[in-house]
């Protein structure tokens, strides 16, 4: 068996031709996508999947930009991509949630055991901060995300499949030089302990007929110190893995226990299949459902013996019967073209998204114009600054539906704010009124004593706005400084007031981020008893029923400051909303008067004591308590972990391939 990596015109690849002409870019779609590099500054296999996506995306006459997990271009523009710049967003991992205002798609490729391990409540509501989720035909993950949706009109159960596959077939049936190619990181020679994996391949290391490729230092460690067969380190390329693969003719494609209790495959049965390799495969369930007996299959629960002499026995056939194994290739090459390609992952998606967002709901609630007045948007400006008024203005020209814009300004910046909006609104149809209210307690000769508390001028801006006969709004919604509204706030908020038209509040949930890091933090979660600037609750979250505001709010709207949105919502029933629309920049502190929160808490307890119940988020949290109040302050998620919990970290990222990762996070143990 000779070793060859020319690729000739066969039927196979014909079959890849055909995908890429009979695709055309849908109407109203822009033919560009991004997708999220969660770790920039290190090479992952996270990058192989990206390059093989670029390369699926460019056959098809699409583009595929990398961003950062903050929607920034990682080559390009300084601003973060919207929907008017790409059709969708895909995100590969779920250590982080949707932090771009885009439609989002999240890839289903872990084993639910991660999730565990990575902070089960944390890791998934990262998932349904998304809009959409692709499938791995994983019945496991799949189910994971139906259970979490399933009361939700916000969410559906997958409906598209992304593989972590490559663009379509790279090489030709071929059994290259009959040896068996294996990768791997040897994980188990950097604790010290053994696994059937490692025993197995020190026995067949002794035969000649293996192939050995990972890395050959991880973590200070020789992985594969004393390994005959060990050839090299493969990059992550998206091509030098395919050629190894080939070269060596067989695959021996294992699974570690928790893909094999998801029935989630990695990305070596693909590559296998698409660089020609017959494959020898554990017991997976995923390879025998959708590729049935043109695998072959060890037991990897045998003795090691007996597991050993499965191999060889299955190396000896394809030695024996090169046309029988060169069939059963090309039985898993059709199996794979017709349902596994990116070619044929992406054309379906674009192809469907239209429609999928129209079941989602998403689609604008008629044409905007009825709903002009419903709900009065109160942008706040303490200060006039460029970041501040470009935070505002980017919130505003994103919404997707239309209503009352409101700029509380104080007076001595009425004028200057007045230009700025005519300036930057001169191309287009909205319109914005201004509100003058005093942010600081000025004296008879102008003297600014201190700063006012924000239930002060919230209460100003209440008196005000109730004599007012331009606003006819019946909900209310306050933006502060350091709040991003996502295209789709609004109208996530509108669509609620008219499906459940007698509710007095409603909340959507919250991305609360935190810089330049990438652990950002989703909570729908509402808790008014301890105030922690890493974690607000907010207040563009709020829509508020104008009505149903206490009538006697005066006696406790004007004494409050960081709570002061709790005397507003009173004890008024919260409708939460799913889709977490609004991101705090919580580094950004507009609040700048001192304060006593007991003082403030005993207010809200004398007033409206009924706001001091925590309404638990989507997933429950054993932590927090829904039926009365805590004595002392939650227990935080990004609180010190053990070193048990940082092995878990480093064990997943190396059983993904995340190598580099990986060896940061013992860094950081160290």
């Amino acid at each position: 068996m000779q070793e060859s990596k020319t690729v000739p015109e066969d039927k196979n690849f014909l079959i890849q031709d055909a995908l890429k002409s009979n695709f055309s870019l849908p109407a109203g779609m822009v033919g560009k996508f991004a997708i999220v590099k969660l770790w920039p500054e290190i090479k992952t296999a996270e990058d192989e999947c990206i390059a093989r996506l670029k390369l699926a995306a460019s056959m098809l006459g699409l583009e595929c930009i990398e961003i950062y997990f903050d929607g920034k271009p990682i080559a390009g523009s300084e601003h973060s991509i919207s929907r008017k710049d790409v059709d969708f967003v895909i995100h590969l991992h779920y250590d982080t949630p949707k932090c771009y205002d885009a439609f989002s798609f999240v890839a289903l490729w872990n084993p639910i055991k991660f999730y565990h391990e990575w902070g089960y409540k944390r890791t998934t509501r990262n998932l349904i901060s998304h809009d959409d989720f692709l499938s791995c035909s994983s019945a496991a993950a799949d189910a994971h995300v139906e259970r979490i949706v399933r009361k939700l009109d916000s969410h559906l159960p997958p409906k598209f499949k992304l593989y972590h596959s490559t663009p379509g077939l790279i090489y030709p049936p071929g059994l290259g030089c009959g040896k068996l190619f294996y990768v791997g990181i040897n994980w188990e020679a950097i604790n010290g302990g053994k696994s059937r994996h490692q025993e197995v391949l020190k026995r067949l290391d002794n035969s000649g007929l293996l192939r050995i490729y990972g890395p050959k230092v991880f973590m200070g460690t020789e992985v594969w110190k004393g390994y005959k067969s060990y050839v090299k380190e493969i990059p992550f390329d998206g091509v030098s893995m395919m050629d190894e693969i080939a070269g060596a003719g067989i695959s021996l494609v294992l699974s570690s226990s928790a893909h094999k209790e998801s029935g989630l495959m990695s990305n070596r049965l693909f590559e296998s299949i698409a660089a020609g390799a017959l494959v020898i495969c554990d017991e997976n369930k995923f390879a025998k459902i959708h590729f049935g007996d043109s695998l072959l299959y060890i037991d990897s629960r045998a003795p090691v013996e007996e597991l050993e002499a499965q191999i060889i026995e299955h190396l000896n056939w394809a030695r024996d019967n090169p046309d029988a194994a060169l069939a059963k290739i090309r039985s898993a090459q059709d199996k794979f073209v017709a349902s596994f390609a990116l070619l044929k992952n992406l054309s379906d998606i674009y192809n469907g998204l239209a429609d999928r967002k129209r079941e989602l709901g998403i689609q604008q609630i008629g044409n905007g114009q009825s709903y002009k007045h419903i709900l009065s948007v109160y942008f706040l400006c303490p200060t006039i600054d460029s970041e501040l008024l470009d935070n505002h203005l980017q919130s505003i020209l994103a919404q997707t539906t239309r209503c009352e814009l409101v700029f509380v300004v104080s007076p001595k910046n009425a004028t200057g704010l007045s230009s700025w909006i005519a300036d930057s609104l001169s191309d287009s149809f909205l319109s914005i009124r201004l509100v003058e209210i005093e942010f600081e307690d000025v004296g008879p000769t102008g003297t600014v004593f201190e700063p006012k508390t924000l239930g002060s001028v919230l209460y100003s801006l209440w008196c005000n706005e109730s004599l007012n006969e331009l606003s006819k709004s019946n909900y209310v919604m306050f933006v502060a400084p350091n709040e991003r509204l996502f295209s789709d706030h609004v109208e996530s908020v509108l669509r609620y007031t008219l499906l459940y038209p007698e509710a007095s509040c409603f909340a959507t949930s919250v991305i609360q981020s935190n810089g330049k890091s990438t652990v950002h933090h989703v909570d729908d979660r509402i808790d008014f008893r301890f105030f922690d600037e890493s974690y607000p609750v907010g207040l563009a979250r709020f829509a508020i029923r104008r009505a149903h505001v206490a009538r006697d709010i005066e006696l406790a709207l004007p004494y409050l400051d960081r709570k002061a949105l709790a005397a507003m919502i009173g004890d008024l029933e919260i409708f939460q909303i799913t889709k977490s629309t609004v991101l705090i920049n919580v580094h950004q502190n507009y609040s700048r008067k001192s304060w006593n929160e007991v003082m403030e808490n005993e207010l809200l307890a004398d007033f409206c004591p009924g706001i001091l119940k925590v309404r638990p988020g989507l997933i429950p949290d054993p932590l927090v308590p829904s039926e009365q109040p805590a004595l002392s302050p939650i227990s935080l998620p990004f609180k010190r972990f053990s070193k048990r919990w940082y092995k878990y970290q480093i064990q997943a990222l190396a059983q993904q391939g995340f190598f580099a990762r990986a060896q940061l996070v013992v860094k950081k143990l160290k």
